[in-house]
């Protein structure tokens, strides 16, 4: 039976399964009369989470001037909604790195994604989106769907690796070749049976094509550049990732143009190593068997 988007998020949703507390954050987040002392409440039943929070909260990465142990005060400065994606940030990535593969490093993959997230934090702000968090979040999701691909379907996997290095098709075209549908599709699957905000589903669903997203083309079209500078910089997410190919109406949408690459790049690389340490420093990442 060929396997539909949903059929594969679903499979790798059991497979890499978040924590409780990582599901009650996203669905108090957006209630209208959620308090900071409800946040609280859940974020403290797992008091590892909540130290690395404080321990990000903190960090100059995110520039909220404050040193504060108390985590009522950093949920108050942060948001809930920012504290909802700052959660997510961090559990996805345990969730996901400890799983064996047999046809991508973990590593490699999640400094890709790390790489790209912070990327889109400093075109976010070049933008002058309020919402940095939420974009930082959706570069580091934006190629979740690949995971998924190469644990639930490796072997067709590597038909799209051999499609790709025999016929030099870029990979999302071979995917659609080979499986009927793409890693961003995956992807937006995924986040939608995690029940994330269509601001992050759409984001990720369309970061290779961001004139295609009705709702939400500036944050797709930050993500898609990042993406790209990702790969430029180095940081490329399997041992193919390395086709650059920046869509026209990324820069029409946001209004920046080709010459900023080396600027983000240079601002990039200066707090890469900090997210690296907040995010990947502690994570056990299972290698390419």
């Amino acid at each position: 039976m060929k396997l539909k988007p949903v059929d594969v998020a679903k499979r790798i949703k059991n497979l890499a399964s978040l924590p409780d507390v990582c599901i009650k954050i996203n669905e108090v987040a957006n209630e209208p009369f959620t308090s900071t002392q409800d946040m609280k409440q859940i974020i403290e039943t797992d008091p590892a989470l909540a130290a690395k929070l404080l321990q990000i909260a903190n960090s100059p990465f995110y520039g909220y001037s404050m040193e504060t142990d108390d985590l009522n005060r950093a949920i108050m400065l942060i948001g809930t909604q920012g504290l909802r994606d700052l959660v997510w940030a961090t559990c996805s990535i345990s969730s996901f790195a400890k799983l064996d593969n047999s046809i991508v490093d973990m590593r490699t993959f999640w400094e890709h994604s790390l790489y790209a997230a912070t990327a889109s934090k400093v075109l976010a702000n070049k933008c002058h989106v309020i919402s940095q968090d939420r974009i930082f979040l959706c570069g580091l999701l934006h190629d979740i769907g690949h995971l998924a691909l190469y644990h639930v379907m490796p072997e067709e996997m590597e038909v799209a690796f051999a499609r790709v290095l025999d016929t030099d098709e870029r990979l999302s075209l071979a995917e659609k070749n080979v499986f009927g549908f793409t890693h961003s599709t995956i992807g937006y699957a995924l986040l939608e049976l995690w029940k994330l905000p269509e601001n992050i589903t759409q984001t990720v669903r369309y970061h290779h094509q961001p004139g295609k997203c009705e709702d939400h083309r500036l944050d797709a079209a930050i993500v898609h550049i990042a993406d790209n500078i990702a790969k430029i910089a180095g940081k490329k997410g399997n041992y193919l990732d390395s086709d650059i190919h920046f869509d026209k109406n990324a820069w029409k949408i946001t209004g920046l143009t080709d010459k900023i690459i080396d600027s983000v790049i240079q601002i990039t690389e200066e707090q890469y190593q900090t997210a690296v340490s907040l995010y990947l420093k502690d994570i056990s990442m299972a290698p390419a068997a």
